[in-house]
């Protein structure tokens, strides 16, 4: 009699559970830019069957845009036979474990201890990562490794000459990284920068120059597009790319670059409420979720 209670009160927590998702889900607010109103998951999934791209751009810490990311990635691999999941929180270096872990190489353990991670990224990227593997999605390592981008934040692309011929495997070409940039992007870069240099701040003897800073920016950027395109031209499937929402709002760097590779993208940036003006969302992207807020 105990062990019953005992699998009616799991149960019971698990549908408890999914129907709090079912709410967190119905409180966002989902705006489409072509019709200028606000409409619901369905009209993202029924436009994403003509994009090979779609990116989630995301703000790192709110809370509530991670519980609907994943619900959104859940629909997503319904709704499409073949996907991938490229992550801005992984790095390329890290492929080879995700790929053992995708094939069962390795358990979930030796995945969440064997390579450095966000901080947050076992509550809040892992389960993606783990749906991924449970519906036969591929998981793409999008991101250049961040040492080799800080070294050209310091030094710019001089450093290219310090890497080894195997760190050309994982980062983009220096002659890629002032190529298929956004004027909006690349005044957004340059007023972000310049202001952490400002006269009338504190002095920052060891901070890199804004230029540098700027091109490794635009080392992410170019990773990152180019380690979607390989993955499309790769295995034909659809990606669902994620990644924090300045890499993808008003033509930021991933989305303008990945579109001037020629691969249609659809744009989904998601932020807390009454952090944007409405005026401005059709600028931002195809779609805009409002969550709650943190």
């Amino acid at each position: 009699m105990f062990d019953l209670l005992r699998r009616f009160s799991f149960l019971f927590l698990i549908c408890f559970a999914a129907s709090i998702a079912a709410e967190e889900v119905s409180s966002l607010k989902i705006w489409n830019s072509k019709t200028k109103s606000y409409g619901d998951w369905s009209e993202i999934l029924k436009q994403a069957e003509e994009y090979e791209v779609v990116i989630w751009g995301e703000e790192h810490d709110d809370e509530e845009g991670h519980r609907a990311e994943l619900i959104f990635f859940k629909k997503f691999t319904e709704s499409f036979s073949a996907t991938a999941l490229s992550l801005e929180m992984l790095e390329k270096d890290q492929q080879l474990i995700l790929d053992e872990y995708a094939k069962n190489v390795i358990p979930e353990r030796q995945l969440l201890a064997g390579s450095g991670h966000w901080k947050n990224f076992t509550s809040d990227y892992f389960p993606l990562v783990k749906h991924a593997k449970e519906s036969s999605s591929s998981i793409v390592c999008a991101n250049p490794p961040r040492r080799y981008v800080n070294a050209v934040a310091r030094k710019g692309t001089v450093a290219y000459s310090d890497f080894s011929n195997e760190v050309y495997h994982w980062i983009p070409e220096a002659h890629t990284l002032k190529q298929n940039i956004s004027p909006n992007y690349q005044t957004k870069l340059s007023s972000m920068f310049q202001a952490d240099h400002s006269s009338d701040s504190t002095p920052k003897p060891n901070l890199p120059n804004s230029e540098n800073m700027i091109l490794a920016q635009f080392m992410w950027d170019q990773g990152m597009a180019e380690s979607i395109s390989r993955e499309i031209y790769r295995s034909g499937r659809k990606i669902f790319h994620l990644n924090g929402r300045f890499h993808s709002d008003d033509e930021g760097g991933v989305a303008f670059r990945l579109r001037k590779m020629g691969h249609k993208v659809l744009v989904l940036s998601v932020f807390p409420e009454g952090k944007e003006e409405e005026g401005d969302f059709s600028k931002l992207g195809d779609f805009v979720i409002l969550t709650k807020g943190r």
